[in-house]
């Protein structure tokens, strides 16, 4: 008998658990008649809980169809839609998210009276007192128009870099004697690798610099040193040195013979004469774009203005030694630029729009 009143007691603690839940109980949001006249739109708004069923039933008293029963979720999301009916027996319809439905009724010309109830389902017990009124808020709605718009003529302010002035600036990039040594020196090599790294271009606020073209000249012993000597009193003298300075702006730096061929190739030097004669190859931008054997050359080059040039200077006597002159220059336009505001005409189109304040459904919970 002990055992039997201790199983009762067992199971009426555990079955409540092993029940299953009782569904929550229909609430009634509406209940009425609607009396829509001809070409009349009548709207009704209710809110729902998360969870919810909607049921909806709809009669026409007389058994006349109206033009269209419409049920969305505000503001436009379109959940079920009757045309021509007089009768709905029961819609339900699942309530994914808290929000306001509208219930819309269109009529055709006739007058008519309509039936409508309209229940929740409360997806818990939490959810049961859930309040379907809802409450007009204000709110700002902008409406912009849908026509071609006009075109309306204004200005605008733009600006701009005007360029100021250009000046040359010729660099002396360098200015040696390199000793070569023979074939037959057995301690020294019988070449020299001379390398002249190019000024790099650069651009600030109002100001590029930009290196346009370079020259250089090799000569060996002091005839070549002569040569050179009377090239540059010759370029100091003539018309032509003026001209270029007046092509490419004002002059900075030194101007002379290997000056005026950096600028615009304008050569004021004699061929070689006799003397002792050097190889020489030489490299821009790892490519070889000179080479020759002789007591002096010369050459302008503007096709590799960035980076590195290398001069390879080769002795091939077998005796003596030579000293060989290298002369590098560069030449670098200088542009300066200033600021200028300007005003630009240009033909926009008109953008009409309408501000308006309109009341929407809101949730009270």
């Amino acid at each position: 008998m002990l055992t039997r009143f201790v199983l009762l007691f067992i199971f009426a603690a555990v079955a409540p658990g092993l029940l299953p839940a009782q569904p929550e109980a229909a609430v009634e949001v509406c209940d009425l008649t609607l009396r829509l006249k001809g070409d009349d739109v009548q709207d009704l708004y209710y809110g729902f809980a998360a969870g919810d069923r909607l049921v909806f039933r709809f009669e026409e008293t007389g058994g006349l169809a109206i033009a269209r029963v419409e049920i969305s979720e505000y503001p436009d999301q379109l959940r079920f839609q009757e045309l021509e009916t007089a009768l709905v027996e029961e819609k339900v319809i699942y309530v994914q998210r808290s929000g306001v439905f509208r219930f819309r009724f269109a009529n055709d010309r006739r007058e008519k009276n309509c039936k409508v109830t309209i229940q929740r389902i409360p997806g818990s017990a939490q959810t049961r007192g859930f309040r379907t009124a809802v409450r007009w808020v204000e709110q700002y709605d902008t409406v912009y128009q849908d026509r071609p718009a006009q075109m309306e003529t204004r200005q605008v302010e733009r600006r701009r870099w005007d360029l100021v002035r250009v000046d040359t600036a010729v660099v002396n990039l360098i200015d040696k004697k390199e000793r070569v040594h023979s074939r037959g020196n057995f301690h020294e090599e019988s070449s020299s690798v001379v390398k002249v790294s190019l000024p790099k271009n650069y651009e600030e606020p109002g100001r590029t610099y930009e290196v346009i073209s370079w020259a250089y000249w090799i000569g060996v012993g002091e005839e070549a040193e002569g040569q050179y000597r009377e090239a540059n009193r010759t370029a100091k003298l003539a018309k032509s040195a003026t001209n270029a300075v007046k092509n490419f702006g004002i002059l900075a730096g030194p101007y002379g013979a290997l000056a005026s061929l950096a600028i615009d190739g304008v050569s004021f030097f004699l061929p070689p004469g006799k003397g002792d004669n050097v190889q020489y190859e030489v490299r821009a931008g790892g490519k070889l774009v000179d080479q020759g054997d002789g007591p002096a050359a010369f050459a302008r080059h503007g096709n590799y203005t960035q980076g590195e040039v290398q001069f390879k200077l080769s002795n091939d006597n077998l005796l003596d030694a030579v000293d060989v002159s290298l002369r590098v220059m560069a030449v670098a336009a200088v542009k300066t630029y200033k600021e200028s505001v300007y005003l630009e005409t240009q033909e926009a189109p008109v953008v009409k729009k309408e501000i308006t304040l309109k009341k929407v459904p809101a949730l009270w919970n």
